[in-house]
């Protein structure tokens, strides 16, 4: 009887099931992909998911601490029937882009490798450095 009532986590998640179904799941993903973070006891390793991507429209960055992916793919389709005089012509773009505040890496030992749709990324870990003060004196 309580499953013909829904519940909060049903109005929640509506949106979110809405949109996948009736725009297609790469539409109600949009902006985003799937990425793991794994934590070793000398790196992190991150594996972000961009499948149809080409490694030459990834970018990363790593700075102040933060880890940025970005992907970017453009597509155009040119299609004519000259028997019909019909002409299609469609293009794409989308664009990907995560940030992650993965603190403590060899900054300078970072490695990525892409392969079969699936971004690597390794962080070496660095130890933590303590931050910097000083003593101001007042006048």
């Amino acid at each position: 009887m309580n499953d013909m009532i829904p519940s909060r986590r049903d109005f929640f998640d509506f949106g979110r099931r809405f949109f996948d179904d009736a725009l297609g799941q790469n539409f109600g993903d949009f902006g985003s992909f799937k990425t793991d973070i794994i934590e070793k006891d000398d790196a992190y390793e991150v594996e972000a998911e961009l499948p149809g991507m080409s490694k030459d429209n990834i970018e990363l960055d790593y700075h102040d601490n933060v880890l940025s992916i970005s992907a970017k793919q453009e597509t155009e389709k040119d299609e004519s029937d000259k028997e019909r005089n019909y002409i299609r012509r469609e293009r794409s773009s989308r664009s990907f882009s995560r940030q992650f505040i993965i603190q403590n890496i060899d900054k300078d030992n970072i490695k990525a490798r892409f392969d079969n749709g699936v971004l690597k990324i390794d962080l070496p870990k660095q130890e933590p450095t303590a931050p910097e003060s000083k003593r101001i004196d007042i006048e």
